[in-house]
């Protein structure tokens, strides 16, 4: 039976290269949302379709389900995602699912529960709203194409060590499902290393400690695609996936 980490660990590097990706399409835009249509904007010429998912309320501390805010009259349509995951808790046994509100710490974050979503609901990106107060987290549709594309296999690398900066995982869950969602071919694996290849672009080769834990990436790119193993890293006070805190 899979726990919440479980599937967080799973979910967490495809989402934070997707969260990556949609920064990259937003830029600077600001941003607007019409929760009664169900609608996130940002700026005069993005529009996307929006699944609610919950809310942050700062000052306690806590997450409250969508469906648990009996007063926020949302049309049920637009809360048909986090019903979704409430059901997969009720099979899985899984509490953070489940349960109305939650204690929001370092063990489980507002963001770690979009992210591990929007990767059970298909793959899909989210968005923090903040308002006064708090912040409502929404799972978006129709995202460009390039938003949910593989990676490259040197974005991959920033992805995979952003991942371990900020999050506490099981590293070589994380690792393993994150080759194979980016549609990656290991070629071999075990304990102190994983090397896996992309068809015309190279191979990556994570390397672990004797803990589990990821103690080196690096990739190595075809001739015909040479280029820096690695992107430059996020500027600290302003992550490019994180681009609504800026």
């Amino acid at each position: 039976m899979s726990t919440f980490q479980d599937h967080f660990s799973d979910q967490a590097a495809s989402a934070l290269a997707r969260q990556m990706a949609l920064g990259d399409v937003i830029g600077e835009r600001s941003w607007g949302i019409d929760v009664q249509e169900g609608v996130l904007s940002f700026g005069d010429d993005l529009r996307y379709p929006a699944q609610l998912l919950g809310t942050h309320a700062f000052g306690p501390g806590t997450w409250l389900w969508v469906w648990a805010n009996a007063q926020s009259n949302i049309p049920e349509q637009h809360t048909e995602a986090a019903l979704r995951i409430r059901q997969r808790g009720e099979a899985e046994s899984i509490e953070a699912f489940t349960s109305a509100s939650l204690q929001l710490d370092d063990a489980l974050t507002d963001h770690m529960i979009a992210m591990t979503c929007g990767g059970l609901e298909g793959g899909r990106c989210y968005y923090r709203a903040p308002y006064d107060g708090g912040a409502l987290f929404v799972l978006l549709d129709d995202v460009p194409r390039e938003v949910l594309a593989p990676v490259t296999l040197p974005r991959a690398v920033t992805v995979l060590m952003e991942v371990i900066s900020q999050f506490d995982v099981d590293h070589r869950r994380m690792a393993t499902s994150f080759l194979r969602q980016q549609g990656l071919e290991a070629t071999s694996s075990t304990a102190a290393a994983i090397r896996a290849e992309r068809a015309g672009e190279g191979h990556i080769e994570i390397s672990f400690d004797e803990s589990g834990r990821i103690s080196n990436v690096a990739c190595t790119l075809l001739p015909q695609g040479a280029t820096p193993a690695a992107e430059p890293p996020p500027e600290p006070k302003a992550p490019r996936w994180q681009f609504w805190k800026r």
